[in-house]
């Protein structure tokens, strides 16, 4: 197995991993290859992609006592942490505003949609997650297996590993059923929205519920038609 000291030269910035620097790395989309914190018996290692952005994952290689690496472990990083909690409250407090100020039918079909929205934007943004980060964890792997060859070149004997490609499977039951609930839901939405655009004019929460809908759409639509791939190793 690759040696620690050998790992740690793929950390280009040297920092420890706190809200503030994943904070930074975030908003100012950090592609460094790597930033990462270096412990004794462990590194820390990631960098955010283009659209996780703080949803990046942090790769924790653990390492015996000998300075051999054995294992590797993904963990969210604080921000994302810190990020989810934040979505979960503001979700609350547009519940909590709903039900205090306006009366009982217009709170309740307005819990429903922020729910509803809130439920949408999560089944996005967690297919798009695990996607990118099989995407940065198979990058992670072909580094150090590049080490690991150029300092022991009797690894060129053992058959070279290959980045196989597959198609995604974007008809499973769990697409789908998703799907069948919202399609019709984004649809709905724009139905409602261009209606009022059409009775009563333009206003900023129809413009954002077009905005929304559509999204989903195209973006879904993209995916499926798309050349999406996932990275699998394999031995040739």
């Amino acid at each position: 197995m690759v040696d620690k000291k050998d790992i740690e030269k793929l950390i280009v910035q040297n920092k420890k991993s706190t809200l503030k620097n994943h904070w930074n790395d975030a908003f100012f989309y950090n592609t460094t290859k790597y930033s990462g914190e270096i412990k004794p018996n462990e590194l820390l290692i990631w960098r955010s992609s283009h659209f996780l952005r703080g949803a990046y994952p942090i790769f924790r290689l653990t390492f015996d006592q000998n300075g051999k690496l054995n294992g590797i472990k993904t963990e969210k990083n604080p921000y994302y942490k810190l990020q989810k909690k934040i979505s979960i409250v503001l979700l609350i407090v547009f519940d909590l505003i709903l039900i205090f100020t306006t009366e009982f039918k217009p709170a309740f079909f307005g819990i429903i949609g922020i729910s509803l929205l809130g439920f949408f934007f999560y089944l996005l943004f967690f297919n798009v997650t695990k996607y990118e980060t099989k995407i940065l964890t198979e990058e992670l792997k072909e580094a150090i297996e590049k080490i690991e060859k150029e300092n022991k070149p009797e690894f060129e004997n053992i058959p070279k590993m290959e980045l196989k490609k597959e198609n995604i499977k974007e008809w499973t039951f769990t697409k789908i059923l998703t799907r069948l609930l919202l399609y019709p839901f984004c649809f709905f939405i724009l139905w409602i929205c261009i209606d009022g655009f059409l009775d009563d004019g333009m206003t900023l929460h129809r413009i954002i519920g077009i905005i929304i809908a559509l999204t989903y759409i195209v973006v879904d639509i993209l995916m499926v038609i798309g050349k999406n791939k996932k990275l699998q190793l394999r031995r040739i």
